[in-house]
């Protein structure tokens, strides 16, 4: 069992040639933040007490110092996947204390031990006690690209990444709730080695480098993301999806704990899947709490 963490330059866009074109025009508000993905040195790669176990019903058991949420992934650079989507419910920032804090709640493909990352989401952040909810894109190695969509806590929103051409990816976020979408088309390429859906406290800091850089995890009511899936198609207008907490042939299934900096705490939790092998519950804290129904 591995802690995850990434180095990765959170500065400005630096390969802007990469976008082909945006179906949304960006939104000014709210911080840069930034992902960090599955590689680093010895010192990120502390054992977890109690050695790697099994989840009967989702997978392999990991911890990382950013992620909570399930990922796949063949222990290799490349793979097949080529699309991922969820359906979630904003969470509603829960603490009235003042500070700062930042959460992330997104889809992605690739990143898992290496850098090309292509994902969407929207983030709950707790701005000196004054919530704030966005809607965003990102590609590594570029901080996060807001999107033009209001969304407010307890709207239902679906995220998907898929590659619909090869090397061209489009990053859609839609509000189930107002029926409002935002969209971003991108030509890039990741290894397509791995796919996750995760709850993450982003980067803040321009080059991460070390756990410190890492934003506090802002406290919020628990996530589920349901339905969950994921495709290994070869790209294109079409897809066939499966349940993404169905392991496939020789991919390896994790469940992923959110550690504090100190390595001492666990500070997110994720369920085991629902019966469906496509649903998972996310809760604050070390409890690990029910699979939806």
């Amino acid at each position: 069992m591995n802690r995850l963490y990434s180095s990765l330059a959170a500065s400005a866009l630096c390969a802007s040639s990469l976008f082909a074109s945006a179906a949304s025009a960006e939104s000014s508000a709210g911080p840069a933040l930034a992902s960090a993905v599955g590689v680093g040195g010895r010192a990120l790669h502390a054992p977890l007490p109690g050695g790697t176990h099994f989840r009967p019903t989702s997978g392999t058991s990991t911890g990382s110092y950013n992620w909570s949420g399930f990922a796949q992934n063949n222990g290799k650079t490349t793979g097949p996947f080529t699309g991922v989507k969820a359906t979630f419910v904003v969470p509603t920032v829960t603490e009235p204390a003042k500070g700062t804090k930042y959460s992330s709640d997104w889809v992605g493909v690739g990143g898992w031990n290496e850098g090309t990352l292509v994902q969407d989401g929207i983030e709950a952040d707790n701005m000196n006690g004054t919530p704030f909810y966005q809607a965003w894109t990102e590609i590594l190695p570029a901080a996060e690209d807001p999107l033009r969509l209001t969304i407010h806590p307890g709207d239902t929103i679906k995220a998907s990444v898929r590659e619909i051409a090869h090397n061209t990816w489009k990053m859609k976020v839609k509000d189930l709730t107002t029926g409002l979408k935002a969209s971003r088309t991108v030509s890039y390429t990741s290894s397509g080695a791995s796919v996750e859906v995760i709850t993450e406290r982003p980067c803040i800091a321009d080059g991460c480098t070390s756990v410190n850089d890492l934003a506090t995890l802002t406290q919020t009511s628990n996530e589920t993301y349901l339905p969950a899936t994921l495709t290994t198609s070869a790209p294109g207008p079409t897809a066939v999806y499966h349940p993404a907490l169905t392991r496939l042939a020789g991919q390896t299934l994790y469940d992923i704990s959110m550690y504090n900096d100190a390595d001492t705490r666990v500070i997110a939790t994720p369920s085991n899947a629902n019966a469906q092998k496509d649903g998972f519950t996310i809760q604050d804290g070390s409890t690990v709490p029910p699979p939806p129904a």
